[in-house]
């Protein structure tokens, strides 16, 4: 249900700034690793814009460790010059929903399977190449609230944390969660 609302969001924001100056992206630093990270960004002033986004990995395992995730987000960026140029910073929320191993069971043949809610911020920089296309360079992370159920890699019908049908755990942790370098190109 929260994916619905999430996404029926975006979709009706796109709409209301077909108009405006905007530019679709992909991350030029998750392609060579076949994860796709996609969105696009609209004008809503002079020094702000609003950017919808996806990362997707589609590796069931990565070196032995699961790597299945679905992150999507919104973020509210301010540019301090003008809108597409130069430095921003930026508030952003999102959802991810996964089977993969959290960064504290790496190699212990335990997976996770949940979903987070994401809240944070960005900081980047955005270099005009021509005039239809910008790299934008950006770092971002934040509070991830998390609930999952941890399974055994080798048996992944077993739960690893309880025993079948216990609860689910949560956790709650700052991460960095985006990162890279955004080919965008102008459609509009």
């Amino acid at each position: 249900m929260a994916f619905k609302k999430f996404f029926f969001l975006v979709f009706m924001s796109l709409f209301v700034h077909y108009n405006a100056q905007t530019y679709v992206k992909v991350n030029g630093f998750t392609l060579p690793a076949l994860m796709l990270n996609a969105g696009i960004e609209t004008k809503l002033t002079d020094k702000t814009t609003f950017q919808a986004d996806v990362f997707v990995s589609p590796w069931k395992s990565v070196f032995g460790n699961r790597m299945l995730f679905a992150i999507g987000s919104l973020e509210y960026r301010y540019y301090f010059t003008e809108s597409f140029k130069n430095w921003y910073v930026a508030a952003n929320t999102g959802v991810a929903i996964y089977r993969m191993q959290k960064y504290n069971h790496l190699n212990l043949g335990i997976h996770q399977e949940g979903y987070s809610i994401l809240l944070g911020g960005t900081v980047g920089y955005v270099v005009k190449v021509n005039d239809k296309i910008n790299l934008d360079i950006f770092l971002g992370g934040g509070n991830a609230q998390s609930k999952y159920r941890s399974y055994y890699n080798a048996f992944p019908d077993i739960r690893a944390d309880k025993e079948e049908g216990a609860s689910i755990n949560g956790s709650g942790e700052w991460i960095p969660y985006k990162g890279g370098v955004m080919i965008s190109y102008q459609i509009k």
